[in-house]
């Protein structure tokens, strides 16, 4: 630590001329003058280097900061065009599935009131078969088609009866009733068995 024989002012270390007066007493006294314009020159030169690697660390702070934003923009658009594109794919499937429900439930009422003529034609003889053979999809038709297979069964078996013991008009009479019953529901959309007869076999 050096002071200035002259001034008093404290002199920087690595430094022999004093900042404030440019007193050297390493130099001669013509001298001092053109020491002191140096020191003053290369204490400058220290400032503005400095100054620049200040400038240039805040330049570079600056870039790290700005391309930081930059990723930050980046992964927030992404994420919310990443929301979009699923909140859009479930609102699709939500549309679809909707869609697909309500076509169901409108193409099982129209094939119910489509064929509710050949389920009731199945109560008529053999005509049963022609559910099975025209709307084999239909879970209607197919029901009243089995009912009149059963119906088909017993009005043979009852013309055997009949024959054999002359009480076949009772047997015809209760034949007639299930036909009556069994096109009544078929008509009406209901899917009920046949009294007696429509659960044997089932």
């Amino acid at each position: 630590m050096a002071y200035c024989k002259k001034c008093g002012a404290y002199i920087p270390d690595g430094l022999t001329a004093c900042l404030a007066c440019g007193f050297d007493e390493n130099l001669k006294a013509g001298e001092t003058a053109a020491q002191t314009k140096s020191a003053s020159d290369l204490l400058k030169e220290q400032l503005e280097e400095q100054r620049r690697a200040r400038q240039e660390e805040n330049r570079r702070w600056a870039e790290q900061e700005q391309e930081r934003r930059r990723q930050q923009d980046q992964s927030r658009q992404w994420a919310q065009e990443e929301f979009a594109r699923r909140e859009a794919e479930r609102q699709n499937a939500a549309r679809n599935y909707t869609y697909r429900s309500t076509m169901n439930r409108a193409g099982t009422a129209q094939s119910t009131e489509g064929n509710k003529l050949f389920a009731a034609l199945s109560y008529l003889s053999f005509l049963f078969v022609l559910p099975y053979i025209l709307t084999p999809q239909d879970d209607f038709a197919r029901y009243h088609a089995k009912q009149g297979l059963k119906l088909f069964i017993f009005t043979i078996v009852a013309d055997t009866i009949g024959a054999l013991t002359g009480f076949g008009w009772i047997l015809t009479l209760l034949r007639f009733y299930f036909i009556y019953k069994g096109m009544s529901n078929a008509f009406s959309g209901i899917k009920e068995p046949l009294p007696y007869i429509g659960n044997m076999g089932s």
